[in-house]
């Protein structure tokens, strides 16, 4: 399809981009382009909203005037994925006190949200916008031996103390203090023996929780056989289905222990020292959530030890209660025995890298003024930096040889990493950000490549077997054990135009495509409100219910019917008149309701990012424009790579 703006509108739509959506900024001596409002921590710049504005202004006539904003839109990719994984964005460092009733409190920081009662020894901790319940770092037990007999204590039932306490940085520990008494002297008197103390210190510029336990005993009082316990309860309300312990530089799965324990008893993970444990959630990489712990006492290990939990009658035993327990052989009067851990929660977790976590976890400087999650699509930040290095190799744009050099760099380690870890774990796919990986390949495809890099074609068509594995009878491609969505089937069928185009004979590619596009309907929706609300059409899959409207979604829908519209004309897809007459409803009608979207001011050109917002956001204005200004097809319009030395 032709490009659908005129030029003075497009320069209104990304001269608002970059005045009225994003600003320069630093984190960590680094120069990064963030969106507006985000001086506050309840602001993250995401990573894939800066990637769908790189691969907008590498497009051809567009670099020209924006090339600085796109150097550094490129500079927070690069900032994001400078380790192995690449972060989900940026957010400022902050702490917000929101409530400071110890018994109801509830704090902001970073990523996070921390509810709960200190009166029950309850900290809860959850990411902020996400979905699921909250971590409970709660369940601990104290063990020891005094007067003959041995002890066992709930931490949390033995609650005396508790508090917050703000400090200098800005940060708050809470706390919560338990005092137990035992018999002790000839006459087995009971009487105080230790008061143990559990601090939690939330800072605003890490992402980490620090736990500190200390169990101090009485003057004239010796507890021996002392076993000081950190956990983690109701770990079954998520499916952690992989843990993985960190010890003498190696990391070990345990999930045979898992699998082989029975329900409600305890079982023994690991006995001895430890670095580290790292709980993964069985979700696509994106959206699993990863408990990661540093064991700064590890030293002081004596066992790991967890109870399954079945979440329902007749399912399977899941990961539920997990205790760290620490050894002391005796402390004297007076004397105190301390334990510290590091606790770090990533929202989108690569299964597999649970060395980058350990490392993250000692060392936590490359976090600060990051999200510590990884981006949930990567195959939109690799289709950007592609495209970066096709259009700057056919002219359309200058890049220095040691900035193309960089960005291929980037793009290969990125693009092995993430097919090695979904090596290990299939089931993780999901066939959205599988599109928009073979995406980037594609668009790589038509640049020039050192020799001694991965080889694209094959990894293409590789993943085009499993995307197309991935389609069932009703032309919908789900993920492993989930539902079609409507996103994920839009940019499958992006992915599969663009391989129309570049294999007019491959038949398979065409089949899949025509199945696609006949599970797509429209379903009826309401854009605006009061005496301005009239109904339109948008695009929906046949057998799901609702209407998923926003637009993105939207702006998606455009560009893969753009470009499906485009390889029938081209004779790569072969259509009938009805899928013709289909095809053509289908784009009309998102085309319109992504007009209906579009406000214009006297400052600004703008799209709203759904029918109920006054506003827009970066990552909404950069989709519109790539849908209405048919960037696969002037990728398909670039010439032939050319070889040359790295």
């Amino acid at each position: 399809m032709p490009e659908l703006l005129r030029q003075p509108e497009r320069d209104r739509l990304i001269a608002f981009l970059e005045t009225g959506l994003w600003r320069q900024d630093s984190f960590g001596g680094q120069p990064l382009a963030v969106p507006r409002g985000a001086a506050t921590s309840t602001t993250l710049c995401l990573t894939d909203a800066a990637a769908r504005a790189v691969e907008l202004l590498a497009l051809p006539g567009v670099r020209d005037r924006w090339g600085a904003f796109s150097d550094q839109l490129t500079d927070t990719l690069l900032v994001m994925g400078e380790g192995p994984l690449v972060r989900r964005g940026v957010r400022a460092p902050g702490l917000i006190l929101l409530s400071s009733e110890p018994q109801d409190f509830r704090i902001i920081a970073g990523a996070y949200e921390f509810t709960g009662d200190l009166s029950r020894g309850l900290i809860y901790q959850a990411v902020r916008g996400g979905t699921g319940p909250a971590m409970a770092h709660t369940g601990h037990l104290v063990e020891f031996r005094s007067g003959g007999a041995s002890h066992c204590l709930d931490v949390e039932d033995n609650t005396s103390h508790f508090g917050i306490e703000q400090q200098p940085d800005g940060g708050v520990q809470l706390f919560h203090e338990s005092l137990f008494s035992a018999p002790v002297g000839l006459l087995r008197k009971k009487r105080f023996a230790a008061r143990l103390r559990y601090t939690y210190t939330i800072r605003p510029d890490d992402p980490r929780l620090h736990l500190q336990v200390m169990l101090k005993t009485a003057p004239n009082v010796t507890l021996r056989d002392i076993r000081l316990t950190t956990a983690l309860d109701d770990l079954s309300s998520r499916n952690f289905g992989r843990i993985v312990l960190g010890a003498e530089g190696r990391h070990t799965p345990l999930n045979p222990v898992i699998q082989s324990g029975a329900a409600e008893e305890l079982a023994t993970l690991h006995l001895g020292q430890a670095e580290a444990l790292s709980l993964v959630e069985e979700a696509p990489f994106g959206r699993a959530l990863g408990v990661h712990l540093g064991l700064l006492s590890g030293q002081r290990l004596l066992s790991v030890k967890l109870v399954s939990k079945a979440p329902e009658a007749g399912a399977a035993p899941r990961p539920h209660w997990l205790l760290s327990r620490y050894r002391q052989e005796a402390l004297a009067g007076g004397q105190a025995f301390t334990v510290e851990e590091e606790r770090l929660l990533t929202p989108g977790t690569q299964a597999g890298t649970e060395d980058s976590y350990a490392t993250l976890l000692r060392d936590p400087v490359a976090l600060r003024g990051q999200d510590p999650g990884t981006t949930p699509d990567l195959g939109v930040v690799l289709n950007a930096v592609a495209a970066q290095l096709v259009f700057a190799e056919t002219g359309a744009h200058h890049l220095p040889p040691a900035r193309q050099a960089r960005l291929r760099a980037w793009y290969n380690r990125h693009l092995t990493h993430w097919f090695n870890t979904l090596a290990g774990d299939p089931s993780r796919l999901v066939p959205g950000e599988l599109a928009f990986v073979l995406l980037s390949l594609d668009t790589a495809l038509r640049a020039s490549w050192p020799e001694d890099g991965p080889n694209h074609a094959t990894l293409l068509d590789g993943g085009l077997e499993m995307l197309l594995s991935r389609q069932g009878e009703d032309g919908t491609f789900t993920e492993a054990g989930a539902a079609p969505t409507l996103a994920g089937h839009l940019a499958t069928m992006l992915l599969l135009a663009r391989m129309a185009l570049r294999q007019k004979e491959e038949r398979r590619v065409a089949r899949a495509l025509r199945r696609a596009l006949a599970a797509l309907e429209l379903r009826g929706t309401t854009e605006g409100h009061g005496q301005r609300a009239r109904p339109m059409d948008m695009p929906a899959l046949r057998g799901t219910a609702g209407v998923e409207s926003d637009s993105q979604l939207i702006s998606l829908a455009l560009r893969s019917l753009g470009l499906l519209t485009h390889a029938a004309n081209q004779g790569a897809l072969m259509l009938e008149g009805a899928e013709r007459s289909h095809l053509r409803t289908l784009f009309d009608a998102s085309f319109r309701l992504l007009r209906a979207r579009l406000q214009t001011s006297a400052e600004a050109l703008e799209v709203r990012s759904d029918s109920d917002s006054p506003h827009g956001d970066a990552a909404t204005q950069a989709m519109a424009l790539l849908a209405l200004l048919a960037p696969d097809e002037a990728v398909l319009a670039a010439p032939p790579p050319h070889r040359h030395a790295a």
